[in-house]
Formats: structure tokens, C-alpha cells, sequence
């Protein structure tokens, strides 16, 4: 189990910006993303909205990850857009992007979250366990190491998301989500199979927002809205595997993907 989540831990990158001064370079850690593997070449994985504002357009973000030494290092997500040619993939109605990723062979100390380990959502049900790993505001960190937060499946929506009893705050947008190892699951078939579970630790998804409640504060005199106050429901919507496959398997991702390696002259090798 801890080699499971040094790996999961290893996979989690976290994204941001950096405040350059006379002396040091400050990062400043906005939200959290995620490695996987597709086709031999790495891609990185966060929330749509951590990439794309409604007001501002495309934010400029870093990537920041660990080196072998476990210090921490970065790269700039416009500077791997312009050296591969790439752009990021993402479904307007579904809270995810994705981009291919430049991986440093014997710099980086980074893992992937493995095909192998996806879970469709037609394998989940409600009152399922989840993890996910994160990154937190006002933990103070000297290397890239995400949090683990718990959380249990609430609802699970027909347009591909599911719901889940589990707080999320800002910087925990693009967290891969896990479903939780039980000693006790059942089948397709609703026979209960203790001790056999093997779902346990599968990746189910991405963490997008948490759904607010919000009141709004009425002038007596001006019958205006004066105030909204927000509070966190603790309710906090999950992107399936699914809504991630059909982005991987849409024509656009894979004219990308043809492009990225005729350009580097690969056809089956790997791109690392």
C-alpha cells in the first residue's frame, strides 16, 4: 500500500505561476493535475477551468514536479506548447483538459497513472469510498507532495460526473480521484465478495468543483441585491474516466497525437 501511494503521489504535479523578485523565484501553487500515459506519450491532466477563465481566457501556468534529488522544479506550460506544437485537448461540456507533457528521462522524478488502473463509471456505484490527492492551500511544502482527502459517492449523474461527500477547496481542482480498497464490494451480479475486492485503488476520475449554496442579502430600501454569501456544501462534482476517454479517443486528440510524432519521428517508440 505505501508503494501505491508513493506512486500516486509521484504521478500528482501541481500548477501555478511564479513570482520572480531580485533574489528568489516564488512559486505560487493555484491547483493540482496529473500524469498519465496514451499512445507512448505523456500527458498531463487538470480541470478545464484551471486552464481556460470565462473572463480572462488561457491562463499562462507552470507545472511544477520533483526532480530526482526531490527538489522542486518547473516547466511552462506555453513553452512545451510552442517546442511539441501542441494544444490542449478539452470536450466543452466536460470540466477536463488535456496536453502532452515533456518528461526530463533521469531529471524527473515523476510515475503515470496507468490505463490499466481506469474504471469506467458503469463499475461504480453510490456509497463507494474514494481518495483523491491534492494539492493544499496553507500547507507549507518543500517538494511537490499532494495530500490524500477522503470522500463517498453521493450521486452519479447521467452526463458523466458523479457527485461525492467530500470537502474540495481551491488548488484541489484536476486531483485524480481513487476509489477507496474495502474489505467487503459487490459484483454486477450484487453478491457480496468479502476480502476479493479488486477495484480497490482504481482511478475513477477528476475533481472539478464543489457545488456552493448561496444566499443573497436583499436591501429593505432598494429591494437591490447588496451581498451574496457562499458556503461550501461539501458536495464536490467528479469527471469520470469516461468523460476522460472520449477526449482521448476524439479525432481532434488523435490528429494531435499523429502530428506530435511525425514531427519527432516516432511511429511505435516511446516518447519520452
Amino acid at each position: 500500500m505505501k508503494k501505491f501511494l508513493e506512486d500516486i503521489k509521484k504521478a500528482t504535479v501541481f500548477l501555478g505561476t511564479i513570482q520572480v523578485t531580485k533574489q528568489l523565484t516564488i512559486p505560487n501553487f493555484l491547483a493540482t493535475g496529473f500524469l498519465i500515459e496514451t499512445d507512448n506519450i505523456f500527458h498531463l491532466v487538470t480541470a478545464k477551468h484551471v486552464v481556460f477563465k470565462e473572463e480572462e481566457g488561457e491562463e499562462d501556468l507552470f507545472v511544477f514536479l520533483n526532480n530526482k534529488q526531490r527538489n522542486i522544479i518547473y516547466r511552462k506550460i506555453s513553452d512545451i506548447k510552442q517546442k511539441l506544437k501542441v494544444n490542449w485537448i478539452i470536450n466543452k461540456d466536460v470540466d477536463i483538459a488535456i496536453i502532452p507533457f515533456e518528461v526530463e528521462p533521469g531529471i524527473d522524478d515523476i510515475k503515470i497513472i496507468p490505463a490499466s488502473s481506469f474504471l469506467s463509471i458503469e463499475s461504480i456505484g453510490e456509497l463507494y469510498d474514494v481518495f483523491f490527492a491534492s494539492f493544499q492551500p496553507e500547507i507549507k511544502l518543500n517538494k511537490i507532495e499532494p495530500i490524500f482527502r477522503k470522500g463517498v459517492i453521493s450521486i452519479i449523474n447521467e452526463d458523466g460526473s458523479f457527485y461525492i461527500d467530500g470537502f474540495v477547496y481551491p488548488g484541489n481542482s484536476g486531483s485524480p480521484v481513487f476509489l477507496m480498497p474495502s474489505p467487503i464490494r459487490f459484483d454486477d451480479s450484487e453478491k457480496i465478495n468479502i476480502g476479493g475486492d479488486m477495484l480497490g485503488g482504481k482511478f475513477i476520475g477528476v475533481i472539478g468543483e464543489y457545488l456552493p449554496y448561496q444566499e443573497t442579502a436583499i436591501s429593505v430600501k432598494t429591494k437591490r441585491a447588496r451581498v451574496i454569501f457562499e458556503e461550501n456544501t461539501g458536495l464536490s462534482r467528479v469527471w469520470s474516466v469516461n468523460c476522460l476517454t472520449n477526449i482521448i479517443m476524439s479525432e481532434e486528440f488523435k490528429r494531435q497525437i499523429d502530428g506530435l510524432k511525425q514531427r519527432m519521428g516516432l511511429s511505435s517508440e516511446r516518447c519520452k
